[in-house]
């Protein structure tokens, strides 16, 4: 068994270890870096203890990608059952994804199912793959330990609610690792503060694989009255801020540009459309904006119009 720090030093870049060609092959809206790692921990980290589960599937190239790596290091089920658990709506919700599915594959329209999509991208793979579509919240988890758990699902609060009070009890301490695929960038900060609740119980494993993934490996277990706040998703303004304020002041120098903008984003979903002026004018100065060009800048800029068109 592999030691967990080794997951603090990028081991999927390191071209010593094998990998998979092939991961780059599917359509699909994750990185060449984040493949690398899915593929390298289905490769190297999963030891048959737990199952995985691709919270937020897409069209599959997550999916591919732990499938690949786990195949090629002999493991296809968990305890005799398929191994990884597939979950997404497999249809058309919004313009955003309808018009990556038109330019990628074939004309789709709103409402539209792209499952035949998802399953012949990932078809090398199907006796590995259960799939779960239609509307997350309506799904239940059925109780196998998660060794891996990627959540590219959590578009919602409500959604981010329901998987981590679904998933996270299932988890192995001190061997299970979670992937949040939105953490790097700003419109869902309720991921980022979920993840900063518990951070007396998980460790940082990296802050940023590109483009958007942050991992953490469950370091000892999760109190039963933390995961049923984050069920509910009750935690109250200050806690909210609060918990962003810690993680600004802990981040790393590439990651905290981004985590301030996240509070932002907070502040105008409160509506604390004074206080958003003022960090935005703070931002502007020191980080010299008009100069930047990064995810966290661009994101600002929309930020900083949506706040002018609410001041018009």
């Amino acid at each position: 068994m592999l030691n967990s720090s080794i997951l603090n030093n990028k081991p999927w870049k390191d071209p010593t270890w094998p990998t998979n060609a092939a991961i780059l092959g599917p359509k699909g809206m994750v990185g060449p870096e984040e493949r690398a790692c899915y593929y390298w921990l289905g490769r190297n980290w999963l030891t048959g203890a737990g199952c995985i589960v691709d919270a937020g599937c897409f069209v599959g190239s997550s999916t591919f990608a732990f499938a690949a790596g786990a195949a090629d290091a002999g493991r296809r089920t968990y305890d005799g059952r398929k191994l990884i658990h597939a979950y997404d709506y497999f249809k058309v919700v919004d313009r955003y994804v309808g018009e990556a599915i038109s330019r990628d594959f074939r004309p789709i329209s709103e409402g539209e199912s792209y499952l035949d999509i998802f399953q012949a991208q990932t078809a090398p793979y199907a006796d590995m793959i259960e799939t779960h579509g239609g509307n997350f919240l309506s799904h239940r988890w059925h109780g196998d330990p998660i060794e891996i758990l990627f959540i590219d699902i959590a578009k919602t609060s409500a959604l981010n609610a329901h998987a981590c009070g679904e998933f996270l009890p299932h988890l192995i301490p001190g061997r299970s690792v979670i992937l949040q695929q939105d953490y790097y960038h700003c419109w869902h900060p309720y991921i980022h503060i979920s993840m900063e609740f518990l951070s007396g119980e998980l460790s940082l494993c990296d802050d940023h694989i590109l483009h958007q993934t942050a991992m953490w490996r469950l370091a000892k277990p999760i109190p039963k009255e933390k995961l049923d706040r984050l069920a509910a998703y009750d935690l109250t303004k200050e806690e909210r801020l609060g918990l962003l304020d810690r993680l600004i002041a802990k981040a790393s120098p590439k990651i905290r540009p981004m985590i301030e903008v996240v509070k932002i984003w907070q502040v105008c979903i409160d509506a604390d459309w004074d206080i958003a002026a003022r960090t935005i004018a703070n931002m502007r100065t020191s980080y010299d904006l008009d100069q930047q060009n990064a995810l966290w800048a661009r994101q600002l800029r929309q930020i900083i119009d949506a706040h002018s068109a609410h001041l018009a």
